[in-house]
């Protein structure tokens, strides 16, 4: 295993330490043949390459679209456009409407049971 084969591969021989190495050894694998039964194996460890992305193996990166604004017809025939943030706000004031309208009904509870409420108690 020590002697490089064939082109390019920056390849390094695998130390006597390594644990597969052992396994190898103690199962009578030989140094500098192949593996599996007529030695027909490749002789050379695959390259390695570090994956820092969360993608999957063999993920295609995928190019994301262009923002586009959507276009909205209104009653006259005309086009609006209707931006990603305008929902946005929309949404943000809904959210808001529907909580000032709770603080509202809960407001009115506590004054409907205060009307009812012992004072003395």
């Amino acid at each position: 295993m020590g002697e490089s084969v064939g082109s390019s591969s920056s390849w390094a021989a695998i130390s006597s330490s390594n644990i597969g190495f052992q396994l190898l050894k103690k199962q009578g694998w030989k140094e500098g043949t192949g593996l599996g039964v007529a030695e027909q194996g490749i002789l050379v460890p695959v390259q390695t390459e570090p994956k820092n992305n969360k993608r999957g193996l063999g993920a295609v990166v995928v190019e994301k679209p262009t923002k586009r604004k959507a276009v909205k017809a209104t009653d006259s025939g005309k086009e609006e456009k209707v931006s990603k943030q305008s929902k946005k706000l929309s949404k943000k004031m809904r959210k808001l409407m529907e909580h000032e309208k709770q603080l509202q009904e809960k407001e009115f509870e506590r004054a409907f049971f205060r009307e009812f409420w012992p004072d003395n108690v």
